[in-house]
């Protein structure tokens, strides 16, 4: 059974930060699942020349790049380094995005299609665009917001450049890689758990979306994906050491409800 870190909501989870075990099973799964989604993906049915030009070539090298993408980030949050991970969120999405639009039947794709292959940079603009025109208005909004919210991360919000630090003696702002803080041993960092915590489970919806797209941009099939997760996750489940907080209020709220004195 899956750590249940994967698909987990990232406030919930800075909210609820000590489930160490928890997220040290999906760390595990999630190595073992991005060795097998590379071995997929680099196979012989994806091989393409120096000269083509083609969409299924562009999709591919996209992919491969997510893939990418996301073992960086897997590997930043094992040394603690949330700045890095939290900086590779954005281009997970606006790199599956470009894959999707490529993938699509649109003129405009095929002419962006070309400029990408002359090394322009093309805008995530053109593929919110591409959304309305082929899905509407509403998806585009919500495409609008999901990627407003990563952009957090990588334009450095103030929340989010305060992840980083810790409140020392007086209130003091003090960076979470400070060497006084650890005389004994400076290069160690000591890190918010709250930090972490949460973007282990950001990781776990980025990858959950990228699962969910691969087939649908013909690089593999669903059946592929299902298998490769099954095989991934362990078999023993490493269960929560605490109920969430939101949770816990819920239960308290019925159980108040109905034990409440009577009129």
């Amino acid at each position: 059974m899956p750590s249940f870190v994967w698909g987990r909501d990232p406030q919930e989870a800075f909210e609820e930060p000590y489930e160490y075990d928890g997220q040290a099973q999906f760390a595990r799964e999630a190595e073992t699942l991005f060795a097998r989604l590379y071995r997929l993906l680099n196979d012989d049915s994806h091989s393409f020349t120096i000269d083509d030009r083609t969409a299924d070539k562009a999709i591919w090298l996209l992919a491969m790049d997510t893939l990418d993408s996301l073992r960086d980030c897997l590997s930043a949050l094992a040394r603690k380094n949330h700045r890095v991970a939290g900086k590779l969120f954005r281009d997970v999405r606006e790199t599956m995005d470009l894959a999707a639009y490529f993938a699509g039947d649109d003129p405009k794709a095929r002419s962006s299609l070309k400029r990408w292959y002359l090394n322009e940079v093309i805008a995530h603009s053109e593929y919110r665009d591409y959304v309305e025109r082929t899905q509407g208005e509403a998806e585009k909004e919500d495409l609008k917001r999901h990627y407003s919210s990563l952009s957090h991360f990588t334009h450095r919000t103030y929340r989010v450049i305060l992840a980083g630090y810790l409140r020392a003696r007086g209130d003091r702002l003090a960076h979470d890689g400070s060497a006084e803080l650890y005389r004994e041993n400076p290069e160690h960092t000591l890190v918010l758990p709250q930090t972490i915590s949460a973007y282990y489970a950001a990781l776990s919806n980025v990858t959950l979306e990228f699962l969910a797209v691969l087939p649908v941009l013909g690089l593999v099939t669903s059946e592929a994906i299902r298998e490769a997760f099954a095989n991934s996750v362990e078999s023993e489940f490493v269960p929560r050491r605490f109920m969430p907080a939101r949770w816990l209020a819920e239960r308290m709220r019925e159980s108040s409800g109905k034990s409440g004195p009577s009129s």
